[in-house]
């Protein structure tokens, strides 16, 4: 393992606390966790600071040791922008913009990002390929694209690498839904709390989904990854469904009873997005992915407890 010094940025968030679950029973890394709190999730051995990744003394200061970095922070997700588009430029463009300035110059090897491949492609009627055409029609979309093709500028202007991860739409234990994302984990909330869900749309839009806990796997290739050389991949699971049959798999896997709603449709969401998920297979061979039935169960154990 090439990288000892490693950093999450956006620790305390959904995807950061459990990669860094990951991280911590891995040896021979020393980890350092950041994120807009004033503190960190309890993380034993873990170093936590809170920081402005758009300050350049702040950034100086605590990456100059760093070998890789895991680059987790969104100030947005697709609805929030929908209205606003400026909002993306200003909470997660710039932002990026003078975070990546600022460590291009440091001894930083390699950025690891985390993409959205339900925006980025636009609707895919054909299974989405890392260099499929991309057609994002979503502010959040378009922005993401263009994090991802600005790392093509740092790596010609300073020879820093990086792995982008386009991730599908991901659940599981301790996701805070109030921020409007998570459509499997809001479903059973609203299961729980109401015994009702809301589908925008008459559930026909196609989504690909994916385990948190074999997201966090997922994203430690990048721990042995080489450091003179950038990948992309998707990373989603093999569940492809509409959301009329996702919520088929809620009913055969909670036992309670449950209304559907059906809603007027979000400009926001995209209607088709089926993944490709064999370069992460290449990359991980013999990975097996968590079933959707026991991901949904071991998610609603989890809610119901809580």
């Amino acid at each position: 393992m090439i990288f000892k010094k490693v950093a999450v940025i956006g620790s305390n968030g959904f995807f950061g606390n459990h990669l860094v679950k990951r991280l911590l029973q891995i040896p021979g890394i020393d980890l350092f966790l950041f994120g807009k709190n004033e503190h960190g999730l309890p993380s034993a051995g873990a170093q936590y600071k809170q920081v402005d990744i758009a300050d350049e003394e702040s950034v100086k200061a605590y990456f100059s040791e760093i070998d890789l970095v895991y680059y987790l922070a969104s100030g947005t997700i697709p609805a929030s922008s929908w209205e606003n588009p400026l909002m993306e430029i200003e909470r997660n463009l710039v932002p990026f913009l003078k975070f990546m300035e600022v460590i291009s110059k440091l001894e930083v090897k390699k950025v690891v990002f985390t993409s959205s491949a339900g925006t980025i492609y636009g609707a895919a009627e054909q299974k989405a390929k890392e260099d499929s055409f991309k057609n994002p029609f979503s502010p959040h979309g378009i922005i993401k694209l263009t994090m991802e093709y600005f790392f093509n500028y740092f790596k010609s202007k300073y020879n820093i690498n990086f792995d982008v991860y386009r991730i599908s739409n991901v659940y599981g234990p301790d996701q805070n839904t109030k921020k409007g994302l998570g459509i499997i984990n809001t479903f059973i909330e609203k299961i729980v709390k109401e015994h009702k869900i809301q589908i925008f749309g008459n559930g026909q839009n196609v989504r690909n989904y994916i385990y948190v806990k074999d997201l966090a796997e997922l994203l430690t290739l990048s721990l042995f990854s080489d450091p003179g050389k950038s990948e992309i991949f998707n990373l989603s699971s093999n569940d492809t469904l509409t959301i009329n049959e996702m919520v088929k798999i809620l009913k055969s896997v909670i036992a309670e009873p449950f209304e559907i709603i059906y809603t007027e449709t979000r400009g926001s969401d995209n209607p088709v997005i089926y993944l490709d998920n064999t370069r992460i297979l290449h990359a991980y061979p013999g990975f097996k992915f968590t079933s959707i039935e026991d991901g949904i169960l071991e998610t609603y154990r989890y809610i119901k407890s809580s």
